[in-house]
């Protein structure tokens, strides 16, 4: 990225995307690919200097500020993210800036200020996982999401998949332990590919991927996926089970299952149907489901390498009431397991109040259900997102 040049459209560019987010409270993840679509014109190198700087300086707001020492002018923190990626030449665009007083500072101890995190929610993690866990995985999510693939295995094999990208110019590494992930090794737009249009594999982390294959559906069975959101679990297990069987996807919002009919489509997919989820769906597949994954919403802490903006929304009082909307996902919606049947229960959290902890409560109401497995995905140790996970049986009585 250093010998790009500082090319005054991409830097307006980084500042009018820092506007939205800081200034107008949107998604980074849906301000960057709008200000990308807007700007057809800008070369790769350009729409990768814009996007990577973009999402940096919204991951490291909290020590931009603190080196900048002054005020919270936009220009200025884009210039002061360029001087401590010794990108900074000197430009009129920055005047007023002291690149020394910014790198001086730069040099700082405290964990808070340094991986840019509200000193309350700092304070919450500690409470809950400990400071030395804290800061191993918060220096691990203080780097730039890796970008995976998941290969549908159905369609290519994971090689074929990666000759085929490699003859693009697209490098992947192949991820151990697991038969279909693959990491990109240089950010590329993958979504105009023959590959990606014949559904040949999907974006998808790594750490997520595996929260599909821990369901270990079988081909042939009934599974619902109650959280589905824009399906990308759903079509995992699709593709593990060989298309085969019934997979009901649910949500909450419609908007996010019209996306996964299209992303079906294009998979190839015909064994999802889709359902808005109401008392009267609950109620319509009691104690049908072989297989239910529940991946409720939750507080994204272990996430936030990938949605680094959610730092300034996470508040106690936020997982306070995340924790009240799992507790009443998993007593509602455990009534569609089958006597036998299993439920998985998922977050993308790292706190154990979100995670074992509201197994246990719901275990000690409902002795129907008896815990079989979990496991708990840290980032400081994949390189991908924290998840956890967590596989009950319903019991035969």
């Amino acid at each position: 990225m250093k010998e790009i040049k500082l090319h005054l459209p991409l830097l307006l560019g980084i500042e009018a995307a820092l506007e939205m987010i800081f200034h107008q409270e949107k998604k980074s993840d849906h301000v960057v690919p709008a200000l990308l679509k807007a700007h057809p014109k800008w070369g790769s190198r350009d729409r990768n200097f814009v996007a990577e700087n973009t999402y940096e300086i919204v991951r490291n707001k909290r020590l931009i500020l603190h080196c900048l020492g002054e005020g919270a002018e936009l220009r200025k923190m884009v210039g002061t993210w360029l001087v401590l990626k010794d990108l900074y030449n000197g430009s009129e665009y920055f005047s007023g800036l002291d690149p020394q007083r910014i790198r001086d500072r730069s040099n700082v101890s405290d964990p808070a200020i340094r991986f840019s995190v509200p000193d309350e929610l700092n304070a919450y993690m500690i409470s809950e996982l400990g400071a030395e866990r804290w800061n191993t995985e918060l220096e691990a999510m203080s780097q730039p999401a890796e970008v995976y693939l998941r290969t549908n295995l159905r369609h290519i094999s994971r090689q074929k998949l990666q000759a085929a990208l490699q003859k693009k110019g697209i490098e992947t590494a192949v991820v151990d332990g697991s038969d279909a992930a693959l990491r990109l090794l240089k950010r590329a737009n993958l979504t105009g590919s023959e590959e990606f249009r014949s559904g040949y594999f999907e974006v998808q982390d790594a750490g997520s991927q595996r929260i599909s294959s821990f369901v270990t559906p079988e081909p042939g069975t009934m599974v619902i996926d109650a959280c589905a959101g824009a399906g990308g679990k759903s079509l995992h297990l699709a593709d593990l089970m060989g298309n085969s069987g019934q997979i009901l996807a649910m949500d909450v919002e419609e908007v996010k299952l019209k996306e996964l009919n299209q992303r079906a489509a294009r998979n190839k997919v015909s064994a999802i149907t889709t359902g808005l989820v109401s008392d009267t769906l609950i109620e319509a597949y009691e104690s049908k489901a072989d297989y239910l994954l529940l991946d409720v919403p939750c507080s994204g802490t272990g996430v936030i390498k990938r949605n680094p903006d959610a730092k300034e929304r996470l508040t106690a009082d936020f997982i306070k009431e995340v924790r009240r909307v799992q507790q009443d996902i998993l007593t509602r919606y455990s009534s569609m397991v089958k006597p036998g049947g299993k439920m998985v229960y998922a977050t993308c959290s790292l706190l154990p109040s979100e995670n074992g902890k509201q197994v246990e409560e719901f275990l000690s109401r409902n002795e129907h259900f008896r815990l079989l497995e979990e496991q708990q995905i840290w980032p400081s140790e994949t390189n991908s997102d924290g998840f956890y996970m967590a596989r009950m049986e319903r019991v035969v009585k």
